[in-house]
């Protein structure tokens, strides 16, 4: 007999198929956002800078230690120059990271259709990605704006509504 520990319910059903790529989705959006993040830091951490004077075997080592170099999501918002409503919108949708890449899978395999019940499952996800969108299209125009490129032009909501319903897959 083998212990419980171990995976032995392998069915995959139409719908179990689609809440995994539902969950796939959202892990993508997650690491889109921890990544933006990251990288503005460190974009902001170079342009600020007097690695330019460095001759270039140096500039190269510096550049390759600066990406390189891990720092927490957290800890990346904390060090953004910005006013403390802006790293609100940035620490929720953290908060919203977090349970997606730490905690929304757990339980979650074999087959889904007796273990989800999806209608809630799908709206917990939908606030969620929310979270995330919040922060990812708030992130994304600092970004923007630090590169002089222009910003998109959304509705309120827009760019949210269109995070969601493709990790929905609507």
């Amino acid at each position: 007999m083998q212990p419980d520990i171990f995976i032995d319910d392998f069915e995959i059903t139409e719908n179990t198929e689609e809440l995994h790529a539902i969950l796939g989705r959202c892990l993508v959006i997650a690491t889109r956002f921890d990544s933006l993040c990251d990288d503005t830091l460190k974009f902001l951490e170079f342009k600020s800078s007097l690695s330019a004077l460095l001759p270039k075997e140096q500039f190269e080592e510096y550049v390759d230690k600066l990406f390189r170099k891990f720092t927490p999501l957290n800890s990346n918002i904390k060090a953004f120059p910005i006013d403390d409503s802006c790293k609100s919108i940035l620490h929720i949708a953290r908060k919203a990271r977090n349970e997606v890449a730490h905690s929304l899978c757990k339980g979650m395999t074999g087959c889904l259709d007796d273990k989800v019940d999806e209608e809630g499952f799908k709206s917990y996800l939908s606030d969620l990605i929310s979270k995330i969108a919040d922060g990812d299209l708030l992130i994304s125009k600092i970004l923007s704006i630090i590169n002089h490129d222009p910003l998109p032009r959304y509705e309120q909501g827009q760019y949210q509504t269109e995070i969601i319903n493709w990790v929905l897959g609507k």
